[in-house]
């Protein structure tokens, strides 16, 4: 997500309490890293460690599927957009299509030719489950740290930072943090998950070798990140935002490289609900205020939002609900998974699994057009409504 210099128009700013509500719903969205974690730390001393995991990641799931779906909703679907779909439906329209058709082929042919991992280490015969693996990883990463500029992005226009050098430095820091630093202390930590597991099949690095790389990558994000926070010290206009984001955008690679059982949970808050939360309520934000410039009054402009997104949320749910086992990007038990399944069935398997990548790479498409101002007729509907 790279989020240009936004405006709001008059009537969605009235109000004398209007900058009071912005900094409680900027709290709320854009740092939910920090009462998340502090939530976080309560539920396991009320509920103990099993129960609280238990209610986190219920949450967790929720919260995956309503912002996957948000950006999705409002760019192939909503009326905000109405006007840049008719205009550009290659973009809007063949694309996602695209999308969704190659995701689901991939998928299939994963089952069909006999690409699903039983054993480790993989083989060239697990070779399109490792290119499956590789849209869903790359795209991760090149997802979040786009969101983590574009974040930055917002609170360096709302501080009058206009500067290229300003714009260069977040750039810079973000694709370090997400592009270098997190795939280097993933590898080091979650080396049993199926990207690991793929990595080390075909580049067998000693262990001792990704430890060291790991402890460089997990020391340099915090070095990285003192130069950034003192870097926006010395500018005239300091971002208390944006110090905090850094902070949090540091807490990433810092939990996973001491990833263990008893702060796996602040890892989930801290990154993935931090994520989450933030595109939930950017695309709520957009089509609440969509819905009072067209004259509805604020609750019923949230009522439509809710229920319009309701429903696409609602039927992914389902689909959750009953094929959850297959989504297997990140499970330690995916080949036990993977092995229960009869050989007549590997196919259907397939499908399933692409639908679940299906719905992460158009995600990762859709909040790009969402949120990425270049295209005229997105900037001209979008920006106002930020």
């Amino acid at each position: 997500m790279a989020v240009a210099a936004t405006t709001t128009t008059p009537q969605l700013r009235a109000g004398t309490g209007y900058w009071v509500s912005s900094a409680r719903w900027d709290l709320f969205w854009m740092f939910s890293a920090v009462w998340g974690s502090a939530l976080c730390f309560a539920a396991v001393v009320a509920l103990g460690t099993k129960q609280a995991g238990v209610l986190l990641f219920s949450i967790g799931t929720a919260l995956a599927i309503c912002h996957s779906w948000s950006t999705t909703y409002v760019v192939i679907a909503s009326r905000v957009l109405r006007e840049a779909r008719r205009r550009n439906r290659v973009k809007f329209t063949v694309v996602p299509i695209a999308v969704v058709v190659g995701s689901l082929a991939l998928g299939y042919a994963v089952g069909a030719t006999g690409s699903l991992p039983r054993q480790f280490p993989l083989t060239t015969g697990q070779s399109l489950w490792v290119l499956y693996l590789a849209l869903f990883w790359i795209g991760h990463f090149w997802h979040f740290g786009n969101q983590d500029f574009g974040v930055l992005s917002i609170y360096r226009a709302k501080a009058g930072q206009t500067t290229l050098r300003a714009r260069q430095i977040d750039k810079a820091y973000a694709v370090a943090m997400m592009f270098v630093i997190q795939p280097c202390v993933y590898f080091k930590s979650l080396a049993f998950s199926p990207l690991g597991e793929a990595f080390f099949s075909f580049a067998p690095v000693p262990p001792e070798w990704v430890a060291i790389v790991a402890a460089w990558a997990a020391a340099s994000a915090v070095g990285l990140t003192v130069a950034v926070i003192a870097h926006e010290l010395r500018e005239p206009h300091p971002s208390l935002p944006k110090l905090i984001y850094y902070l949090v955008m540091c807490s990433h690679p810092l939990l996973v490289y001491f990833l263990y059982w008893n702060i796996a949970f602040f890892y989930i808050v801290a990154y993935f609900w931090s994520h989450w939360l933030v595109a939930i309520g950017l695309v709520g934000r957009i089509h609440a205020n969509f819905q009072r410039a067209a004259g509805a009054t604020p609750a019923r402009a949230l009522l439509r939002h809710v229920t319009r997104l309701g429903v696409w949320v609602g039927l992914a749910w389902s689909f959750y609900r009953g094929f959850d086992s297959y989504n297997l990007f990140s499970g330690r038990a995916y080949k036990e998974v993977l092995s229960a399944v009869a050989p007549e069935w590997a196919g259907v398997v397939g499908l399933v699994m692409g639908a679940f990548l299906a719905e992460q790479l158009l995600h990762y498409y859709c909040d790009r057009c969402l949120f990425r101002f270049r295209d005229p007729d997105v900037r001209r509907a979008v920006a106002p409504l930020l």
